[in-house]
């Protein structure tokens, strides 16, 4: 395991809010558990830079709470990666294990990487970037005004990133480029955190849910689901799938274009991971192509980020699932979709497995916005869609 230094409580870069609401312990000494791929596989540890992040295993509940809106009340199961971490949840903090080991050990001051306004990804890379003592850079593109999102970026600004308003998609990419080579020192984290060193992190994942249906603890499921936009935390799971010999279906409910997600796309990142853990051990086995994956295409509605009537009562569902409200780009689409798989023939006698992949806990924003650059303004100044 890569060993650094991290931030001193007077560190100047730390934030305050880290401070007084967490704690400087409780924030940065996370529970010291390895990734099980290192204990079958210990080259992997030997190659891969890596820090605890994460407070696993995750706990698996029934979403009886929700039964009767889902159509089922059992059957249906949560994997709780939103309480992944007492810094914040979601399915950023596995990945981010190697992505931020790889960076520490080449000796990065900054992170730089982009994101929609509501971007989770953004978030997480802010909070656990900051608690190691790296600045954070993050460029912002364009995506439907919600509530979620102007409490997003009020959390990042409130946390210490340098916000660069990046627009449309053309303009992002330039301001990206502008933003990693401005100066020395920085390191990268492309939007979704999605790529081979970090989808590692949930083909461990897949690993530790074998062990929890060995133990007893859950049911091996027929499905899992969960919302899917870069895709490589679906990719990761269905290579874990496999490795493990299930039969499980891994179901992605599509949140984004079909140009950045569809089955080529998934195939390649499963390829591509595996192909990455193969170089760095040559004794995991070669199982891209024994990995079941699907995509689920009618939640997206208008596209990224726009809300759709279902998502809005799937985002209010989560909370009865969680105590947090979910958002409509990813949480409620993904609940709207498992609502929709549920009821069809196909689907109606199977186990399934949602994995939750919203932070339940939720940095504090309340005057943040003052913080926020004047291109950013707008975000507290326009209406909202949901």
């Amino acid at each position: 395991m890569f060993k650094h230094r991290g931030p001193r409580s007077g560190d100047r870069r730390l934030p305050r809010f880290v401070l007084r609401h967490f704690g400087y312990a409780r924030f940065v000494q996370p529970a010291r558990t390895k990734p099980l791929l290192f204990e079958v596989f210990p080259k992997l540890e030997a190659e891969l830079p890596w820090i605890p992040l994460a407070h696993r295993p995750t706990a698996i509940e029934p979403c009886s709470a929700i039964g009767s809106w889902l159509g089922r009340r059992e059957g249906v199961f949560m994997k709780r990666d939103d309480l992944i971490s007492p810094i914040y949840g979601g399915n950023k903090v596995r990945r981010f294990e190697l992505v931020f080991g790889k960076a520490l050990a080449r000796g990065a001051k900054r992170i730089v990487t982009v994101g929609g306004i509501a971007s989770t990804q953004v978030m997480a890379t802010v909070l656990f970037a900051k608690a190691h003592g790296l600045d954070v850079r993050a460029v912002l593109f364009d995506q439907p005004l919600t509530r979620f999102a102007r409490e997003s970026v009020a959390g990042y600004a409130l946390a210490g990133a340098e916000l660069v308003y990046g627009g449309g998609y053309a303009s992002t990419i330039a301001k990206a480029v502008w933003a990693q080579n401005r100066e020395r020192g920085n390191y990268f984290i492309f939007p979704g955190a999605s790529g081979p060193l970090a989808n590692v992190g949930y083909v461990d994942a897949m690993l530790e849910l074998g062990r929890q249906v060995e133990r007893g603890e859950a049911e091996k499921p027929d499905v899992i689901v969960l919302p899917t936009g870069s895709s490589g935390t679906m990719a990761a799971l269905a290579l874990g799938v496999a490795y493990l010999g299930w039969s499980t279906e891994v179901v992605g409910i599509r949140i984004t274009s079909k140009v950045v997600c569809n089955t080529y796309m998934v195939r390649r990142l499963v390829r591509a991971t595996s192909e990455f853990l193969r170089k760095k051990d040559p004794s995991f086995p070669d199982l891209a192509d024994k990995a079941k994956f699907s995509l689920f295409h009618d939640a997206i509605g208008e596209g990224y980020g726009y809300p759709t009537l279902e998502a809005i009562v799937g985002a209010e569902k989560l909370e009865e699932l969680t105590g947090a409200r979910g958002e409509v780009t990813y949480s409620g689409k993904a609940l709207a979709g498992l609502r929709a798989m549920l009821a069809t023939p196909r689907y109606a006698k199977k186990k399934f497995l949602l994995w939750n992949t919203l932070s339940t806990t939720r940095p504090p924003h309340a005057g943040g916005e003052e913080l926020v650059p004047k291109s950013l303004q707008w975000v507290f100044e326009k209406p909202v869609v949901a």
